[in-house]
């Protein structure tokens, strides 16, 4: 999840054989790219649907961005302090459900550390990777391991109740 520095600002999208590499069950049938590669927002942003800042605790000013009322730490606790300031509640179910929005968060296998949220509109689950693109995927675990890139476990899932439209 790490901040983007001054020299990452040009990235690319990364190709299928890449995010193979990087994300071993990634497979292309089991994603598809929504946007191109971006440093402007993260995961966090992302999943509060904020595509100008990117959400990171203890980092203030110009793009970056972290609610004031939030815990100042990107620890699990913080997390779900966030997504729970919004009227998410934690469940057991991984699933996708319609009518409800979901966010999934990983965390390192090494130290526990908050390592990316996805989340979910009730269809399919969405996911902004890193400085990367955005991808809507099928499952969960296609993000999960304990290789340099993956982005570890899902620790906790939260729901709410989706918006009428």
């Amino acid at each position: 999840m790490g901040s983007p520095a001054r020299a990452d600002l040009k990235v690319r999208n990364l190709t299928p054989e890449e995010l193979a590499r990087n994300l071993p069950r990634l497979q292309p049938s089991r994603y598809e790219v929504k946007s191109h590669a971006t440093p402007r927002y993260n995961c966090v942003a992302f999943a509060n649907g904020d595509e100008r800042h990117w959400w990171e605790a203890g980092v203030f000013g110009g793009r970056f961005f972290w609610p004031p009322e939030i815990r100042e730490d990107s620890t699990l606790q913080a997390w779900r302090q966030l997504f729970v300031s919004q009227g998410y509640v934690p469940t057991t179910n991984r699933n996708i459900e319609l009518g409800f929005e979901k966010v999934a968060i990983y965390v390192s296998l090494e130290d526990f550390s908050t390592t990316h949220v996805a989340k979910s509109d009730g269809r399919v689950w969405k996911s902004k990777l890193g400085k990367g693109q955005d991808i809507d995927h099928y499952a969960l675990d296609v993000l999960e391991g304990d290789q340099e890139d993956e982005y570890g476990v899902v620790e906790l899932v939260l729901k709410r109740v989706a918006p009428k439209k």
